[in-house]
């Protein structure tokens, strides 16, 4: 039996952190994924990376009109998927040599295979078993599966899917209008599929600011995206032409026919082959279940990421790695960050840090509500789209900046200067008195704040 100080299961974002910075205290580590090809979790391999990339690769061909009109010469613009995919995985082998080079360099030993636990300190790897003093639970998550889409890899797909198509779909319905969703939806329309999303609440990104996801939608249909709400598909028939979908609206069910299906509802933590229980661990729904500390039912098993009830979100799981890392080395224990970042990378982006209106209204915090719409920057425009806006929440009595939104040309950038505004509990004043340069999309924080 191999033994060691600490042994990781996953080596998605926050398994190989914590394995890293375990290491870096000289910690005996072991860090255990399925194969070769899973390190970096879902995050680097059909996740953030790829679809960042391709994302990237679609906002030029989004941009052909506005360039045409700067006196950019661009005729029969087309995408190459299939050189976009080679492109794609070569990035992805980068950056998982990277990270294997990491691991390499602190002396983490790299264990292949299912895991699952046979004792409270001992886990199963094929035939070999395992033993440390302390674990870190860091598997990810799955794809949700849909009671009637059931995922066949060639008219139905996930997520995971998209980047293996070799050709473009002519048309594709979107089920899930969330963060993946949208931005999903943004790509195909950008190369010029024909692109319906449905979701089953009446707001599309669920998570996001009411009045963000409904500037969000106004967008997305602007761009001929067709979005409906409080939908749901409850029957389909596939035929070689394509996939007829019968979808319950509030207004009476609606059929159509699509190439392609997208099912885009969500994901699930990926615990089932752990044999949780043996170990005495506590879950909910698949859920590991962690005090405020990290820690699970059992003192010396620890879980981060998507396996836990926080943001199932990279770096969140960067940060829930460190904490963990701290709390194992350390007898004085942390807590995660709660001031966590969202951004969506669809067209426009999306992004929001801290408090909306909806918690401090829950919390009885008294507020004001500042907006700004881009129509006014020079560089929103310069860019070649002024729409989009930003929204700042404020503690009414201090002006403490408590929260924010944002909608239009890269916001995921900019939001974090609302962050470093939160964490640093700078009034909106304060705000007002600093210098931004000229001409830049983060001076239009400035100007709402000196307003």
């Amino acid at each position: 039996m191999k033994k060691f100080d600490v042994v990781v299961i996953g080596a998605g974002p926050g398994g190989y952190e914590a394995a890293l910075l375990l290491a870096k205290e000289g910690k005996n580590v072991a860090i255990i994924e399925k194969n070769e090809k899973n390190i970096g979790g879902t995050c680097l391999n059909e996740g953030c990376i790829p679809a960042k990339y391709y994302l990237e690769s679609a906002s030029y061909m989004e941009k052909q009109d506005y360039m045409q009109s700067c006196g950019v010469d661009i005729k029969d613009m087309k995408l190459d998927i299939i050189a976009l995919k080679k492109t794609k995985n070569e990035l992805i082998e980068q950056l998982r040599d990277g990270i294997n080079a990491k691991l390499k360099k602190m002396k983490v030993t790299v264990i292949f295979g299912t895991s699952s636990f046979e004792t409270s300190s001992s886990i199963k790897v094929g035939k070999e078993l395992i033993s440390a003093k302390k674990f870190i639970v860091a598997t990810g998550s799955i794809h949700r599966p849909h009671t009637v889409l059931e995922v066949d890899y060639k008219q139905i797909i996930s997520s995971k899917e998209v980047f293996n198509l070799e050709k473009i779909p002519t048309s594709i319905l979107i089920v899930g209008a969330g963060a993946i969703g949208c931005e999903f939806a943004t790509l195909f329309n950008s190369i010029g599929v024909k692109v319906d999303m449905v979701e089953f609440t009446s707001q599309i990104v669920p998570a996001e600011d009411i009045d963000i996801a409904k500037g969000l939608k106004r967008e997305l249909e602007k761009k001929g995206i067709s979005i409906s709400v409080d939908t749901n598909i409850i029957d389909i028939v596939k035929s070689s032409s394509g996939v007829h979908v019968t979808m319950q609206t509030k207004k009476g069910n609606m059929q159509k026919q699509y190439e392609l299906i997208l099912v885009s509802i969500g994901r699930i933590p990926n615990t089932e082959e752990l044999n949780l229980k043996v170990a005495n661990i506590n879950s909910d729904r698949g859920f590991i279940l962690t005090d405020k500390y990290l820690q699970t039912s059992n003192n010396n098993i620890y879980a981060i990421g998507d396996v836990i009830t926080t943001p199932s979100l990279a770096h969140s799981a960067y940060n829930e790695a460190s904490i963990a890392t701290n709390n194992i080395l350390n007898s004085e224990k942390n807590k995660p960050l709660t001031v966590i970042p969202f951004v969506t990378f669809c067209q426009p982006q999306v992004a929001s840090v801290g408090k909306n209106e909806k918690i401090l209204k829950e919390e009885g915090i008294e507020y004001i509500v500042i907006k700004h719409f881009y129509k006014s920057s020079a560089k929103a425009k310069i860019k070649g789209f002024d729409g989009g806006f930003i929204k700042l929440i404020c503690e009414k009595q201090s002006g403490v900046i408590l929260g924010g939104a944002m909608i239009g040309n890269d916001t995921t950038e900019h939001i974090h200067q609302i962050l470093i505004a939160i964490n640093a509990k700078l009034r909106k004043d304060e705000l007002a008195n600093m210098v931004f340069a000229h001409p830049t999309l983060s001076e239009s924080l400035w100007e709402m704040v000196k307003q």
